[in-house]
């Protein structure tokens, strides 16, 4: 959920942002909250939202059942989150995750302005492989973004890994970061 807090983060304070750089991240528009995007079409074949356990508006938060012994479950988050990350790898990363994520990040909206988030340069590095994120809700919102904000688009460095290239390729991922300076 990385994205949406940046998202908010850059309109609220885009004086601190020197450059968004969304890793095949969640780039909501402007009033649309990250949920919306995780149900929409173009992120049909994900297998994070079968994995949610409990339903998130009873519990306050997405759950994920980070202990499940269930081989297929766990086999499915891991091909989510991991895909292409060596298995052991995969499964320190996992044995890090919370199982529960603020409600609010997912339900709720920024109002995105020319000012503020608008205002401020931005990357959106694509992943091909990607089972959380996929590559055509990925398009989605580099395509909304830069019609919103025509006079600042956003860029795009495209990359063929899973959702986690930070652990799969960690050598190209950083220098590519470090090229956005």
């Amino acid at each position: 959920m990385g994205g949406t807090v940046l998202t908010r983060a850059a309109e609220q304070a885009p004086e601190s942002v020197a450059h968004a750089a969304y890793l095949s991240g969640l780039m909501p528009a402007s009033d649309v909250p990250a949920l919306a995007y995780l149900r929409m079409p173009e992120n049909a074949g994900a297998l994070v939202q079968s994995c949610v356990r409990a339903d998130p508006a009873a519990i306050g938060a997405p759950r994920l059942d980070l202990a499940s012994g269930d081989a297929a479950y766990r086999g499915q988050l891991l091909d989510a989150l991991y895909g292409d990350v060596d298995r052991t790898v995969a499964e320190a990363a996992f044995g890090l995750l919370a199982p529960d994520a603020p409600i609010g990040i997912v339900r709720g909206t920024t109002t995105l302005t020319r000012h503020g988030w608008g205002s401020v340069p931005r990357t959106y590095i694509t992943c091909a492989r990607d089972m959380a994120v996929r590559p055509a809700l990925q398009k989605k919102f580099i395509s909304d973004a830069t019609v919103a904000f025509p006079d600042n688009p956003t860029a795009v460095a495209a990359l063929d890994p899973s959702h986690s290239p930070f652990l799969s390729m960690p050598g190209q991922v950083t220098h590519l970061i470090a090229e956005l300076g």
